[in-house]
């Protein structure tokens, strides 16, 4: 795991008038400018105590660990997408008592693809050119991930992706499941579509370059399904009366969550990322639906340590009237609940391995399935059309 401070650590005083070991002084002495050195302060009981106070608040601060994805087992080039059966991430905390979920949902239909939630990518191109939803769709525009060499360039091997709408959930301990900060990226295939436009969405600024778009990635912070925060990170600006300062983000930005007061707010079990964009219609967005994300800071991240596998299946899905959910032990009881974690049907009592579902009155969106079985707790996730 990659221990590191950040900007915040500058901006964090420890203490009013820190101990220097030696001290210059210049001073003007026969016109002429000399430098001389102090000699070295007296160790004192009281100079300890504030050296040991120090260090024992420089290493709170160190602890804070940044996820950076890269503990993730998979080849150079590789996408964990959900298509091996992948049901969610899991990252774990050092004590062990914090679990944060990033939920991936691979749909088998239509041969199979990747249809909400996370993705983690090893993909390197950050190319320019035509939107390629082949090429780049797992693609983060800065070419590689947030980590940086000691060239100060770009480096990193694996990061996120997100989808609109991805969320994390935090539920075992939810009076540490915030975020002290994170890097955000747009994707290249998100980049790609805004500068050069596409078969769907339009080029950013339109043909006169006049036209007020913009791109907004809004970060919600609940509790038992009530919005407690939320705030905007800006993937594109086209709005600037000046059209020479309109742009696309084409790097990775960091986003301080402690600086928009998100510690404060009490418990936070789950996070909510939603896009939105002034090239929309009556399908919704236009612009490609994707966000990258890399180094989530956290005080209690120790790495990646599990993807655990589906168990039940559900289909169709996506789906618009009704689903079967199919299990391998003999099911007891059903809990679905919504993306903020509302519950929105309970059963119980079943003794069967297959469950017919009616979802025609649901909302659109993405709900997760927790069915208690024979042989424990099996998992999927249902697309409501």
């Amino acid at each position: 795991m990659e221990i590191s401070i950040d900007n915040t650590f500058l901006q964090m005083p420890i203490m009013q008038n820190p101990v220097t070991p030696y001290k210059t002084k210049t001073y003007n002495k026969d016109n002429q400018n000399k430098t001389y050195n102090k000699p070295k302060m007296k160790t004192t009981k009281k100079n300890a105590l504030i050296f040991l106070f120090t260090l024992l608040n420089l290493n709170a601060i160190c602890a804070q660990m940044l996820e950076g994805f890269e503990y993730v087992k998979a080849d150079s080039g590789q996408v964990i997408n959900g298509s091996k059966g992948e049901n969610f991430f899991k990252l774990h905390s050092q004590g062990g008592g914090f679990v944060s979920t990033m939920p991936i949902l691979w749909d088998t239909s239509y041969g199979g693809y990747w249809a909400a939630g996370w993705a983690i990518s090893k993909k390197i191109d950050g190319s320019l050119g035509n939107s390629d939803f082949s090429k780049h769709l797992y693609c983060a525009k800065p070419g590689y991930g947030s980590e940086k060499g000691i060239n100060g360039k770009y480096k990193g091997t694996t990061f996120a992706v997100g989808m609109n709408k991805s969320y994390i959930l935090s539920p075992t301990n939810p009076l540490k499941g915030f975020f002290s900060n994170l890097k955000i990226a747009n994707t290249t295939y998100a980049y790609n579509s805004m500068k050069n436009g596409d078969a769907i969405a339009k080029k950013f600024g339109g043909l006169s370059g006049n036209d007020a778009d913009s791109f907004v990635l809004k970060i919600g912070f609940y509790h038992k399904g009530k919005l407690l925060s939320r705030f905007s990170v800006v993937l594109a600006d086209y709005r600037f009366a000046d059209n020479s300062k309109d742009y696309i983000l084409d790097s990775w930005q960091t986003v301080f969550c402690a600086k928009q007061g998100v510690g404060q707010l009490g418990p936070i079990d789950s996070t909510v990322f939603e896009l939105q964009s002034s090239d929309s219609g009556s399908y919704g967005m236009n612009t490609p639906g994707f966000f990258a994300i890399d180094e989530v800071g956290a005080d209690l991240w120790v790495k990646v340590v599990s993807i655990p596998k589906m168990l039940a299946l559900s289909y169709p899905n996506p789906a618009k009237d009704k689903v079967r959910v199919e299990t391998t032990g003999n099911m007891d009881k059903i809990e679905i609940v919504d993306v903020l974690g509302k519950r929105v049907y309970l059963e119980a009592g079943l003794n069967r391995k297959a469950f017919d579902i009616v979802i025609s009155d649901w909302a659109m969106g993405v709900y997760r399935v927790k069915i208690i079985t024979s042989i424990g707790i099996e998992t999927c996730e249902i697309v409501k059309q």
